[in-house]
Formats: structure tokens, C-alpha cells, sequence
């Protein structure tokens, strides 16, 4: 347990190594997802008669984390099976195939919840209703902000495999290497515990 306590966050620290690509990643792949939002922010608060929280709850009411998350996770899964589909042997497989399951399963029921969350109303009653925040268009919004950075940290844990390593599950090539030392430290003993030579 504490073994897949510490994967779920210990490869977001290849972040610290790629700051630059990663906010470049972050800016046009989160930020500019969110392009949408930010334009009716600006047409209904700035150069209309809403609020901001007003206007982001009719985002919320026209779906549009949920069709946010849909498509952020959608662009998750394309790298993760294209390295998978690359690299043989594939490094850090089991947590490749764990993400690309996480991700496959958020994308679907974040599916299901957009489709029965859908509200047919007319802008000027929407302007009526009491506000309030969606939570699950709010959590489907944040879990798939974080698989996506997860898997932009996942895929870069390649680039400096010794040193991220021992979150491979690729046990053989570790077996491998432990029997070479082994082979190594055998060449270099002349006796046995008892001082008769070998």
C-alpha cells in the first residue's frame, strides 16, 4: 500500500527537471484548453452585465469542464499508447497501464455525468437561478488536470531512467544487474569462510 501511495505522486518530481518544457506544456495544453471560458469571461463580465462567479456558472451549466476534462483526458491517452507502442521493452509499464486505466475510466464517466447533467433553459433564466458550484464538474475538472500532469511526468521519467529506476516494475533487467554484481564480487573471493581456497 505504501509502495502505490508513493507512485501516486514520487514521479511529479521529473517536473523539477523540465520546468521550462513543462510550463510550456502546461500553459498550451491546460491554460489554452481553457480559452472558452476565458472569452466569456471577458465578453459577459467585462463587456456585459455578470458577474465572474455568474459567468463561470453558466460554463458549469453549459457543461463545459465536463467537455474541458473529456478532452484533456482524451489527449492523455494518445502519448501514453504511443510510448508503449515504441519502447520495447517498455520502461515503467505497470504504471503506464495504471494511468492509461485511470484515465480511460474518468473519461467515461465524466461522459456519463456531462450527458445526464445537460440543462436545456434559456440565458435570461439561467441569469435567475441560485448559484452554486457544481462539484462534480468541479472534481472531474481537477482529476483531470492532475492525471494529465501525471502523465507528462510519467512519460519523462525515461529520459533519466537510473536515476527514477525504482519506480520500474521491469524486475528482469533489475535481476539482471544484481546477478552481474554478484558475478563480479564471485570472481574477487579467493576462499571460503574457512580459509581454504577455492
Amino acid at each position: 500500500m505504501k509502495n502505490i501511495l508513493q507512485l501516486s505522486y514520487k514521479p511529479l518530481i521529473v517536473i523539477r527537471e523540465y520546468k521550462l518544457i513543462f510550463f510550456t506544456w502546461f500553459l498550451f495544453t491546460v491554460l489554452a484548453g481553457q480559452i472558452g471560458v476565458f472569452s466569456n469571461f471577458i465578453i459577459r463580465v467585462i463587456n456585459g452585465d455578470l458577474t465572474f462567479s455568474q459567468s463561470l456558472f453558466l460554463d458549469s451549466v453549459n457543461g463545459s469542464f465536463y467537455t474541458y476534462s473529456i478532452a484533456l483526458l482524451a489527449s492523455v491517452l494518445g502519448p501514453l499508447f504511443v510510448n508503449l507502442i515504441e519502447n520495447h521493452p517498455t520502461k515503467f509499464k505497470s504504471i503506464k497501464i495504471i494511468t492509461i486505466i485511470i484515465s480511460i475510466f474518468t473519461l467515461y464517466f465524466a461522459g456519463v455525468f456531462y450527458s445526464s447533467s445537460s440543462v436545456k433553459s434559456n440565458f435570461e433564466s439561467l441569469k435567475e437561478l441560485s448559484y452554486g458550484i457544481d462539484w462534480w464538474q468541479f472534481f472531474f475538472l481537477v482529476i483531470s488536470i492532475f492525471i494529465a500532469i501525471y502523465s507528462f511526468s510519467v512519460i519523462r521519467l525515461e529520459n533519466n531512467y537510473d536515476k527514477y529506476k525504482i519506480f520500474d516494475d521491469n524486475y528482469s533487467n533489475l535481476d539482471d544487474e544484481k546477478v552481474d554484481s554478484l558475478n563480479d564480487k564471485s570472481e574477487d573471493i579467493k576462499t571460503d569462510s574457512k580459509g581454504n581456497k577455492i
